[in-house]
Parts: C-alpha cells; sequence; structure tokens
C-alpha cells in the first residue's frame, strides 16, 4: 500500500513541472490580415492564448514549455513569412505575403494601400 501511494504521489509531482509561459515576442507584421495569420498558425497544442496587437505589433503568447518550446514558437512567425526581435523572417514565406503585409519598404513599390487590404477591419 505503501508503495502505490509513493507511485501515486511521484506521479502527480511530474505535472508540477510544465509550466506555463507568459510572453511578448516583437513580431513585424502591417496589418489586421498579419494578425490573423498569426494567431491562427499559434493556434496549436500547447498555446493556451495568443494575440498579436497591430499598433504596437506584440505578440502576446502563454503556453505550455513541454509542449512547445520558444524555439518552435519563433519557428512558426518566421515559417509565416514574419521577422521577430529574435529571428529573421522565412524570404520564401514573406515573398509569398500579400504585398499589404510585406515589410514596409517593400510595400513603398507596390503601391498596395489602393488595393484596401490592410484597412482595419470594423
Amino acid at each position: 500500500m505503501k508503495k502505490i501511494l509513493l507511485i501515486l504521489m511521484m506521479a502527480a509531482t511530474l505535472g508540477v513541472y510544465a509550466k506555463n509561459v507568459t510572453q511578448q515576442i516583437l513580431v513585424k507584421g502591417e496589418c489586421d490580415m498579419c494578425k490573423d495569420k498569426i494567431e491562427k498558425a499559434l493556434d496549436v497544442p500547447g498555446v493556451s492564448f495568443a494575440e498579436w496587437n497591430v499598433e504596437s505589433k506584440m505578440l502576446t503568447i502563454r503556453y505550455n514549455d513541454k509542449k512547445i518550446s520558444e524555439n518552435q514558437i519563433y519557428a512558426t512567425i518566421s515559417g509565416l513569412g514574419y521577422a521577430t526581435d529574435k529571428t529573421e523572417a522565412n524570404t520564401a514565406a514573406q515573398q509569398k505575403l500579400n504585398k499589404c503585409c510585406q515589410p514596409k519598404d517593400a510595400k513603398k513599390a507596390c503601391g498596395s494601400e489602393k488595393a484596401g487590404c490592410c484597412e482595419k477591419k470594423k
């Protein structure tokens, strides 16, 4: 009986070592379409909250570090075509983004504001 109780106690403490981490990450997106892409891509097991602010460019994310790593989060964002405070954007993915979602220096050349894709959703 003591062995069973000891085993149960040990099993219960294993979950204690997994922790939820809340972090803010600078993600260099441009518009509400970027917001949708970033937040949908982070709707994965291990991430309990992800919200990107268009004005501040800050992603607030809460995740279980035993289910997903910080490196995986950064890789996901880079794979979408967005640069962060720690990683460069995947250039092939960045070129596939809508013109209005590409970095501002690229946006100047395309005149994509006429397309209206960067207008705020109402």
